[in-house]
C-alpha cells in the first residue's frame, strides 16, 4: 500500500519589492508562505534564511519592480507593515529588512572595488581580492524621555507625519559612549542639561539601520533653546495633555511614553 505524501511544512517569507514588504492580508499572520508563492518563486533574488521565529522557519528575498504580483499579495510600506504584523513578528520583519539592504548595498568591496561573494550559511559577504568581510550594519543610537515634575519634553521633527510628536533621539558618534551621546544630543537639540540617566531598554529599528537604546532622565537646568536644523518644535507637556504621539505604536518611543504615563496615573 502506497503511503500518502507528507504535508508540506509552511515557511513564512518576507519579500520586498521597491522597499515595500509584500503581505497577504487574507492570512491571519499576513505573511506569504512557500505554499502561496509559486507564481513568484522563479523571480526571488537575495534569498536568505532568517531563522526560526514563533516556531516557524522564516526567509527573506527581493523581487524586481517589473514583476507583476498576484492579486492576493499587497505591497506595504514597512512602517505600516510593522503595525499590521504586530509585535510577535516585528523582530523577524526588522531583521529581514536589514539583511536585504545589507546584501543589496554590499555587492562591491568598499576597500578595493571588486565584486563580493556571499558566504553560504552566513550573513557575510567577502571580497576575494582583498579579503574584506562585510556584515549587516548596525548603528547605535539613543532616545531619551526627559521628565520635569509630571511633564515630559516632546518634540517634532520636520520629517514626522502631521500630528506626530516624539522624544529627543540621535546617533552615537565615533569615540563617545552612549551616555555621552544622550547628554550631547539633548544639549545640541534643546539646550538643556539632564541628570539621573536610567536605562530603559533597546529596540532594533531599521530606519535606516539603528539599534535604539532608550533612557529616562530628569531635567537639571537650562532654558529650552531649539536647534531648528533638527527639530521644528519642542516643549514641556503634562503627561495627561500630550500634543501627539510617535508615528509608530510599536516604537520604543511609544513604549517610553506609555511607561511614564502609566507610572504617573498610578500615583494619582
Amino acid at each position: 500500500m502506497q503511503s500518502s505524501p507528507l504535508p508540506e511544512i509552511p515557511e513564512y517569507w518576507f519579500i520586498f519589492q521597491n522597499d515595500l514588504l509584500l503581505l497577504q492580508p487574507t492570512n491571519d499572520h499576513k505573511l506569504p508562505t512557500n505554499l502561496s508563492l509559486s507564481p513568484l518563486q522563479p523571480h526571488l533574488r537575495r534569498q536568505h534564511k532568517l531563522g526560526l521565529f514563533n516556531q516557524i522557519n522564516c526567509y527573506c528575498a527581493e523581487i524586481t519592480p517589473e514583476i507583476a504580483l498576484p492579486n492576493e499579495i499587497k505591497p506595504t510600506p514597512l512602517r505600516k507593515a510593522f503595525e499590521l504584523l504586530g509585535t510577535s513578528w516585528y523582530v523577524a520583519a526588522a531583521k529581514a529588512s536589514a539583511v536585504i539592504n545589507w546584501d543589496k548595498n554590499h555587492q562591491f568591496c568598499g576597500r578595493c572595488g571588486n565584486v563580493t561573494l556571499h558566504k553560504s550559511g552566513t550573513f557575510e559577504r567577502v571580497c576575494n581580492a582583498c579579503g574584506l568581510s562585510l556584515y549587516p550594519r548596525i548603528s547605535p543610537s539613543m532616545i531619551v524621555l526627559i521628565q520635569k515634575d509630571d511633564n515630559i519634553l516632546m518634540s517634532r521633527s520636520p520629517r514626522f507625519p502631521p500630528g506626530a510628536y516624539g522624544l529627543i533621539a540621535g546617533f552615537v558618534e565615533v569615540g563617545e559612549s552612549i551616555e555621552d551621546a544622550v547628554h550631547r544630543e539633548v544639549k545640541e537639540e534643546v539646550g538643556i542639561e539632564i541628570k539621573n540617566l536610567r536605562y530603559f531598554g533597546s529596540q532594533s529599528w531599521p530606519f535606516p539601520d539603528s539599534l535604539m537604546i532608550g533612557f529616562f532622565a530628569d531635567y537639571a537646568s537650562g532654558e529650552l533653546t531649539i536647534d531648528h536644523h533638527e527639530i521644528e518644535a519642542a516643549d514641556w507637556y503634562r503627561y495627561d495633555h500630550l500634543p501627539g504621539r510617535p508615528s509608530s505604536n510599536i516604537s520604543i518611543a511609544q513604549k517610553l511614553i506609555d511607561h511614564f504615563v502609566l507610572a504617573q496615573n498610578k500615583k494619582r
